[in-house]
C-alpha cells in the first residue's frame, strides 16, 4: 500500500493547485529551505533514502495599494516531510512523517523589500516502515511538536535573491532545542529561454540543542521547464549536511547528495 499511496497523493496535490492558481506572490518561498510547501521527491544517493514532499500554499487574500507600488496577501500553508527507503521490486516503507501547517502574511515594496512572516505549528511520527514483526517501532517513539514564529525578509538584485531571518519557538516538546534558529541565504532565478530556467539556492540555519549550536546546511540547483506562466517541472540536484530535519531524527546527523523533482505552480 506504501509503495502507491504517496504517488496517488502527489496527483491530488497537482490537481487542487491546479483548481487553486492564483497569481504570483509578493514572497516567493525560499529555493532551498526544507522547510517549504512544496510537491516533489528527491533520491538520496549511496543512503537509498527518499524524500516525499506533499505540500500547498494558497492566498486567501491579496491586494496593491492605491499607489501600485506595494503588494500584499496573506493565507494558510499545510506540508508534509516523509523519508521513505528504497526496497526491492518498487517497494518503499514509510519510515517517518513530519507534518507541518500554519498562517502566513507576505508584503513587498515595488521589486525591492520583500518581507514573509510565518506562525506554524509542527509535529513529528514513526511509521510502519519502521516496525518489526511484532508491530514494535524502532527506535521507541516520542512527543515531538512546536510552535514557532518565522520572518524573514528578502531583497532581490537582478537573477538573486539574499533573504535573512530567524525563528523563535514558544513551545516545544523535547525541550532540548534551543528557541532563537537564525536563517540566512540565496537564491537564483535566471532565464535561458521562453520556457527554461535556472533555479537553485543554497540556506544556513543555526540549530540549537541544549545551547550549542551547529550548522545546517541545504542547497539545489537544476532546470525548470515551463509549461505555463508560473507552472512546470523541476529537475535537479540537491545538497543537505546537519541535523536531521525529520524531528524523530532531530538529535542525529544527516549529510547526503540527491537527485529529484519538484512540481512549481
Amino acid at each position: 500500500m506504501w509503495s502507491k499511496a504517496p504517488f496517488l497523493i502527489i496527483l491530488l496535490c497537482c490537481a487542487l493547485q491546479g483548481i487553486a492558481q492564483q497569481s504570483p506572490v509578493p514572497f516567493v518561498a525560499p529555493v532551498a529551505n526544507p522547510f517549504e510547501a512544496r510537491i516533489g521527491s528527491m533520491y538520496q544517493v549511496g543512503a537509498q533514502k527518499l524524500r516525499l514532499d506533499i505540500g500547498t500554499q494558497l492566498e486567501l487574500i491579496d491586494g496593491r495599494n492605491v499607489d501600485q507600488r506595494s503588494q500584499w496577501s496573506a493565507g494558510v500553508g499545510f506540508q508534509t516531510w516523509t523519508r521513505l527507503r528504497s526496497e526491492a521490486n518498487f517497494k518503499f516503507p514509510v519510515e517517518t512523517v513530519d507534518y507541518w501547517f500554519g498562517v502566513h502574511g507576505m508584503y513587498a515594496l515595488d521589486s525591492s523589500w520583500q518581507v514573509r512572516l510565518r506562525v506554524a505549528h509542527i509535529s513529528s511520527h514513526l511509521a510502519d516502515g519502521l516496525a518489526d514483526s511484532s508491530a514494535t517501532l524502532h527506535p521507541k517513539q516520542f512527543v515531538y511538536s512546536r510552535e514557532f514564529a518565522e520572518a524573514l525578509i528578502g531583497y532581490p538584485i537582478g537573477p538573486l535573491r539574499p533573504y535573512a531571518g530567524l525563528t523563535l519557538v514558544w513551545a516545544t516538546k523535547p525541550d532540548d532545542p534551543s528557541s532563537v534558529v537564525p536563517q540566512a541565504g540565496i537564491d537564483v532565478r535566471e532565464q535561458l529561454t521562453s520556457d527554461w530556467w535556472i533555479i537553485g539556492g543554497y540556506d544556513v540555519r543555526l540549530v540549537g540543542l541544549s545551547d550549542v549550536y551547529t550548522a545546517n546546511h541545504a542547497a539545489q540547483l537544476g532546470l525548470l521547464y515551463q509549461t505555463s506562466p508560473n507552472k512546470g517541472i523541476w529537475i535537479g540536484l540537491y545538497g543537505y549536511h546537519g541535523k536531521s530535519m525529520h524531528g524523530m531524527f532531530y538529535r542525529g546527523q544527516d549529510s547526503y547528495l540527491a537527485c529529484g523533482f519538484q512540481v512549481f505552480w
